[in-house]
């Protein structure tokens, strides 16, 4: 597995307590798979423009050690994991500009 060592995503202001109170969230699910943190708060840690940050930094604790963060994330569903760990491989040159939008719909040539 290849990727930086930075997290190659732009970031907004509060990133680091969206990605603390996301860690924590997510290691309560690694202790118990029936743990309720599907919270709007929850939600808002990923929709402040800057949620493929907020995946590539717990992603980098999860890979590299966090077995309880692990656990989480994959208690999330089957489908989670892999798509967070796809985030967590893009290089910053694969990673999506930052222009202050967040795309509604995916269009292709315009």
């Amino acid at each position: 597995m290849t990727t930086t060592t930075q997290n190659p995503y732009p970031r907004r202001q509060g990133f680091a307590l969206r990605v603390a109170n996301a860690r924590r969230a997510l290691r309560r699910l690694g202790r118990d798979c029936l743990a309720d943190i599907y919270t709007r708060g929850f939600d808002s840690c990923f929709e402040m423009f800057d949620g493929d940050a907020v995946v590539w930094a717990l992603m980098r604790d999860a890979v590299n050690g966090d077995a309880l963060l692990e656990q989480g994330i994959r208690n999330m569903g089957k489908a989670v994991w892999p798509q967070w760990l796809d985030v967590y491989e893009r290089r910053g040159d694969d990673a999506p500009k930052d222009d202050g939008q967040l795309a509604l719909f995916e269009t292709s040539g315009t």
